[in-house]
């Protein structure tokens, strides 16, 4: 019932639903211990598959809701991530779900994928986060129309950042819903200054992939600035 209660257009009855799912998630069973996993604490494919069922239903009424429902929601995912699931885990997850055609409140995916993988970078791992990226581009550069190949690809690239300079576009381009040509370039620019010689001819490649695909200034700017780079 709780879970079929996110769902309700009354944002009182959701919020209150997700207060209860998340009493349930944190206290467990019986209600006298928390759930919440430590690094070193060995979790039970059961104890994740139940949490991640739950977590898909959050996701669910994230994507469908209203703004008023759908913040407050989103807002609190990103701490179930660090107490209920190893964050490598979820990058797909959150991924699939910002470019899912059913998402209507995209920006909020935004903000949690920024979350999840600085905090991912933060324990060391960008090399991990950027090949994700690379393994992602073409999905990105693919979406329809143009603007929206722009925005999303500038969003999966400030979320990569480990520049905090170029990391304060982020709220900005979140909000605006679009991104100017010349930040696109500068993101761009920066995010292919941190990958290794190889990753930079794949990043070239997904950005001769957008040009092809929309045709525009902002794809072919920044494949002549990757031969900085020496990328050809």
């Amino acid at each position: 019932m709780t879970t079929t209660r996110l769902g309700s257009d009354d944002p009182q009855k959701c919020l209150a639903s997700f207060g209860l799912l998340m009493t349930c998630m944190y206290t467990g069973r019986e209600g006298s211990r928390v759930m919440q996993l430590d690094r070193d604490q060995e979790v039970s494919d059961q104890m994740l598959a139940g949490a991640m069922d739950k977590m898909r239903k959050i996701l669910d009424c994230v994507g469908q809701c209203c703004e008023t429902q759908a913040k407050p929601l989103a807002a609190v995912i990103c701490y179930l991530v660090t107490d209920f699931f190893p964050k490598e885990q979820m990058i797909n997850t959150f991924v699939s779900e910002f470019l899912s055609p059913r998402q209507e409140n995209r920006e909020l995916i935004a903000l949690i994928l920024h979350d999840l993988f600085q905090g991912i970078i933060e324990a060391g791992n960008f090399s991990q986060i950027s090949e994700w990226v690379l393994l992602v581009l073409r999905n990105f550069v693919h979406l329809k129309p143009r603007a929206m190949a722009l925005w999303s690809t500038a969003i999966l690239l400030l979320c990569s950042t480990t520049n905090p300079e170029v990391g304060r576009f982020f709220p900005y381009v979140v909000a605006m819903g679009t991104v100017p040509p010349g930040w696109f370039v500068l993101v761009c620019r920066e995010f292919a200054a941190s990958l290794s010689e190889g990753e930079r001819g794949t990043f070239g490649e997904m950005m001769e992939v957008g040009a092809q695909v929309h045709g525009g200034w902002e794809f072919k700017e920044v494949g002549s600035v990757l031969k900085e780079f020496g990328v050809q």
